[in-house]
């Protein structure tokens, strides 16, 4: 059982890890750094550098926080539309919305940033691996083994985070979702057509 100073840190832990989400969140990865996270986190200078004493020690462990807050909005999503909603479309539906909200977007930003911040690269590299297998384990649970025993769902699900991505991605830029759902629509048709049981 878990004693009350290993709770302390944990919660300490925790608290560091969504302040750092929230500001990558809402300023971007250029407002990222130990001394934000510490005042965005309301903790001491010794407490933020015993769990995280650099950003190469703060940003995998940044990076599986985020996936855990989005796994946890697809299936708050899902969850909402349904077991009775069609799968592809329950799928889809989930995991787009979930890569809308902030914690999916902090996570882009990183992608972003990391083009011209090698080290940053370097940091991410092993924890995106990681965030892919967590991300495909969700989608596989979403669609259902019917579907994903299928020999064309490894491509489906390729396919399926790279539209998805790309949708989100430009999110900002868009002034409604109409794009977006049209988009949506479109590729569940086509995953219909593609995952169709032969005869």
């Amino acid at each position: 059982m878990e004693g009350s100073r290993a709770r302390q840190k944990r919660a300490t832990r925790d608290r560091i890890l969504d302040a750092a989400a929230d500001l990558l969140a809402a300023q971007g990865y250029r407002a990222l750094s130990t001394l934000s996270v510490q005042r965005a986190a309301g903790v001491s200078r010794g407490a933020l550098l015993h769990h995280f004493p650099t950003m190469a020690a703060l940003v995998p462990e940044l990076v599986a926080h985020l996936v855990t807050l989005n796994e946890a909005a697809v299936h708050q999503v899902a969850e909402r539309l349904g077991e009775n909603t069609d799968p592809v479309v329950r799928a889809l539906s989930a995991v787009y919305e979930s890569m809308a909200r902030p914690a999916a977007q902090a996570e882009f930003e990183l992608w972003a940033a990391a083009r011209t911040d090698p080290a940053l690269a370097t940091a991410l590299h092993a924890a995106e691996q990681h965030a892919g297998r967590d991300l495909h384990r969700v989608i596989d649970t979403l669609f259902g083994p019917d579907l994903v025993v299928h020999p064309r769902y490894p491509a489906v699900r390729t396919l399926t985070v790279a539209i998805l991505r790309g949708i989100a991605m430009s999110r900002p830029l868009r002034t409604t979702e109409r794009v977006a759902t049209t988009t949506i629509d479109q590729w569940a048709d086509v995953i219909a057509m593609l995952l169709e049981s032969p005869g």
